[in-house]
């Protein structure tokens, strides 16, 4: 090969997999030989190579027509097929559309003429021929040619070419070369092989065993290289990574970044559409289209600071968790864009950086409308994306960067089809990228790696070390037959398509397994059982002599290997907070309550901030639905004032007074965050309902008249704290006696009892609320229930026929008061000097959301390594 190359001659192989590799192996070749330079290698798979010899005679005008592109016969199938399928009743016009390709494919390939499959007859014969017509006058219609009819277009070979012995080339290929090819370069042989079989308990097991053998060879032997195939690669492409990282690479994705690189490579890829820059462009055209959530401009608002940790990605997060409380559900992404700008100005950032080139980048997606050819929507698409989501490359890897410039190269092919496609709506167009993004299978290029695993079931050529052969079972090798659809059978045998026949499937394995044992000092070769029960049965064409290789490992996930090599961590115990600072100060009722529930709770939530980040919902969410009720009941016992009132107002001025208060209410929650006039309407509805039924209840209540409702912000102090409340509202009784009511919406019970009380909001609100205190009681105003649970020490205070209540064993509410500040003064004690010992009261971690802080699963399952609180 080195000499046909020295003379000159380009090296033709059937695949560019096949290609890359035999490149890989020269340029090793000359690294071995001391070399800094030499030649680049004139080595191409033979459809890249056709191409290249069409498009230098189209240049030159000896040939007329234009190549098209793949994702140009891609799109011009499916838009036959479409059409057809509108009539004919096609279940997936898509598939159809594919199998229609890969069946002219192989008529060119094998020699089938149109004719005769016209003359085999059948329906599906019939159409694929209709469909076959049709693809090629629109392609006379464009001026085109499709890239299978190149072969047929190339009248001699217009350079010296030499060629690999293989079985994978097609048998057009394969004559044209042998008619005009210089020579045929014989693979190399470095056997007769020791023969291996491993047989493994699953296909995960076989997977483990064959990254497990292949670390032992790696590490016994210097310049040890292997080839592995794993036939259904396609479909455990994850597997196969996970089971090969954690063998061959556990470190890897270490974040100091040792040991970035892994022993081995995954032939095939995956869709251009998956990787990350490529897959951030696609989101920015499909938000530029229609109502976008929440969740979707969160993500993109997040990720479009420079660089982790610098001062704007601080600032779009800060943007972030404010949008969250005061956002839609759903927004246009222009109106995304002024919400976050609005919340940069109050908050003293804008103009901040990020903020400013996402809105030029907006406005650049969304400033043409109307329909355009599609390499106008190319140009402006990738002037917002240089602009945008591939503005900052500072941190790219080189995957990055080569999964971008692969895109560039699908924007210069969709540019060139603008004669195919037409004139195209933005929307259009958006979905036409999207989908010749997941259509395109992109591999980055990483280098010389000792193994590389193959999915290509075929002749490696080059010589090995060692070659693993994964799925020899009985069952699956020989392959069984998969005609190609659409064709008719007997055509394809007649033709010799080797899929079709059993008979060829079995000249093909036996000479694959001859080739297998040519290529390598050693081969294995193994087979995993199906499950439930049953066991693989080797293939009776697995060579003889076969020596049982008994390495099958428990399979290892990579995460499981990662774990295994942590470093053991320090047993800490970490239960003391520094003392509150002087300008430090708590949040209210919130910091007692979480104090009481846990001590770390009460001193990450308070001190830490640590806080439970809001999500918009379609609506209104349960905190604004609380507040349109307190608003709406503040609003009408400002009106009636007392129980008399109540029982006074007929019923239609009731309803209206009740409409009025809800209606005001809820314009004022909507003013802080609207979710539109649907939501309005039967949020208005449901509390009308919801507030006609509480005030059922209040009319059967002991007379009363109400001295304070949302009577402003007080402050109570406790252990030299101070504590701001806004209690809800507090009745005066005709014996003078009072009454603190605060609303609560959802299912309310009698938390504020005990030594840990779960909210110990109404004894706090009880110590401001003076003299002649004789009950305290939620108004639970739910459309579940309407009642009140009630701490009173008198029979009636609130309903008649309730009656006192333990009151904790206290004989009166002064006694019970007395006992709440004691509570509230030791709280308020243990917050002020740092207590934040993981403490949790008993079903306490229910409505945290604080474990994988505080790490409680973990010191309560027992495992001392564990036990490390990260504080």
């Amino acid at each position: 090969m080195l000499a046909e190359l020295d003379a000159g001659a380009t090296v033709l192989a059937p695949t560019r997999e096949l290609a890359a590799a035999i490149f890989d192996a020269i340029e090793r070749r000359h690294l071995a030989a001391g070399r800094d330079i030499w030649p680049t290698p004139r080595i191409r798979d033979f459809g890249s190579w056709l191409r290249e010899q069409h498009e230098r005679r189209f240049v030159t005008g000896a040939a007329r027509l234009r190549c098209m592109e793949d994702i140009e016969e891609r799109y011009l199938w499916r838009e036959i097929l479409a059409e057809d399928g509108r009539d004919a009743g096609l279940l997936d016009p898509q598939g159809a559309a594919a199998a229609a390709r890969r069946a002219r494919r192989t008529m060119r390939d094998h020699g089938i003429a149109s004719a005769a499959l016209a003359a085999a007859g059948g329906e599906e014969a019939e159409r694929l021929a209709g469909w076959i017509h049709r693809f090629e006058r629109r392609c006379r219609d464009l001026g085109c040619i499709g890239q299978d009819d190149l072969l047929a277009a190339l009248p001699a070979a217009p350079e010296a070419v030499a060629w690999i012995d293989s079985p994978a080339w097609r048998p057009a290929a394969r004559r044209w070369l042998e008619s005009n090819g210089r020579s045929m370069l014989a693979p190399a042989a470095a056997g007769p092989a020791l023969a291996w079989e491993c047989p493994a308990r699953s296909p995960d097991a076989e997977l483990a065993a064959a990254a497990d053998w292949l670390r032992v060879r790696l590490s016994q032997q210097g310049q040890f290289r292997a080839w592995v195939l794993i036939p259904d690669l396609a479909a455990r492409r994850a597997e196969v990574a996970d089971a090969f990282d954690a063998a061959l690479a556990p470190r890897r994705f270490r974040l100091d970044g040792a040991d970035a690189s892994a022993p081995y490579a995954i032939a095939g890829g995956t869709p251009l559409a998956d990787y990350p820059h490529v897959a951030a462009a696609l989101e920015w055209l499909a938000m530029t289209r229609g109502p976008v959530s929440f969740e979707r401009f969160s993500a993109l608002l997040r990720a479009f600071g420079p660089q982790p940790g610098g001062a704007a990605t601080a600032q779009l997060a800060l943007i972030d968790a404010e949008l969250r409380a005061a956002a839609p559900a759903h927004a246009p992404l222009r109106g995304w864009v002024a919400l976050a700008q609005d919340i940069a100005r109050r908050r003293g950032t804008w103009p901040c950086a990020p903020l400013v080139r996402l809105a030029a980048v907006r406005e650049s997606l969304e400033e043409a409308s109307g329909a355009a050819r599609m390499s106008a929507w190319i140009g402006r698409w990738t002037r917002a994306f240089d602009a945008g989501p591939w503005a900052v490359r500072e941190h790219w890897s080189s995957a990055e960067y080569q999964s971008v410039e692969r895109m560039r190269e699908l924007f210069a092919s969709l540019a060139a089809a603008d004669s195919l496609f037409g004139a195209l709506t933005g929307e259009a167009a958006g979905r036409l990228l999207a989908c010749a993004a997941r259509d395109t299978v992109f591999q980055p290029q990483t280098g010389i790696t000792p193994i590389w695993i193959s999915g290509a079931v075929g002749d490696p050529w080059l010589g090995y070390d060692a070659l693993w052969i994964a799925g020899l079972s009985a069952d699956a090798w020989p392959a069984p037959i998969e005609p190609v659809p659409l064709l008719p059978v007997a055509l394809q045998r007649l033709h010799g398509v080797e899929a079709a026949s059993a008979a060829a499937r079995l000249r093909t394995a036996i000479d694959l397994g001859r080739r297998w044992t040519q290529r390598a000092a050693t081969v294995v070769f193994s087979l995993a059982d199906p499950g439930e029960g049953h066991a693989a049965i080797p293939s009776p064409l697995l060579p003889a002599p076969l020596r049982l290789l008994e390495c099958v490992p428990t399979p290892r996930p990579l995460w499981q290997e990662l774990h295994a090599l942590a470093p053991r961590l320090e047993l800490l115990h970490d239960v003391q907070a520094p003392p509150l600072g002087g300008e430090e100060s708590p949040r209210g009722v919130a910091t007692l309550r979480a104090q009481s529930l846990c001590a770390f709770r009460g001193f990450a939530a308070s001190r830490l901030r640590c806080e439970r980040l809001a999500r918009p919902i379609p609506g209104f969410n349960a905190l604004e639905r609380g507040t349109v009720v307190h608003g709406a009941l503040e609003r009408i016992w400002r009106e009636l004032g007392d129980s008399t009132a109540l029982h006074a107002i007929e019923p239609a001025a009731r309803s209206a007074l009740i409409a009025a208060a809800v209606a005001a209410s809820i314009e004022e929650s909507a003013a802080r965050r609207d979710p539109g006039s649907r939501w309005r309407r039967r949020e208005r509805e449901r509390t009308e309902r919801l507030l006609s039924r509480w005030l059922d209840l209040e009319a059967r209540r002991t007379p009363f008249w109400v001295e304070r409702i949302e009577a402003g912000c007080q402050v109570a102090r406790h252990a030299g704290l101070e504590f701001s409340c806004r209690i809800d509202r507090v009745d005066r009784l005709a014996d003078g006696g009072r009454v603190l009511i605060d609303y609560k919406t959802g299912v309310a019970a009698a938390d504020w009892r005990g030594e840990r009380p779960a909210n110990p909001q109404l004894p706090l609100y009880a110590t401001l609320t003076g003299g002649r205190l004789v009950a305290v009681a939620y108004g639970q105003v739910s459309a579940a229930e309407c009642r009140f649970v009630v701490e009173s020490d008198r029979d009636g205070a609130l309903l008649p026929e309730r009656r006192r209540t333990p009151l904790e064993g206290a004989r009166d509410m002064q006694e019970l008061l007395a006992l709440w500040r004691v509570r509230l003064d030791r709280l308020a004690g243990e917050f002020r000097d740092g207590r934040a010992e993981v403490d949790p009261a008993p079903r306490a971690c229910e409505s945290c959301h604080l474990q994988a802080f505080c790490r409680v699963g973990d010191a309560e399952s027992g495992d001392p390594e564990s036990e490390v609180q990260d504080v």
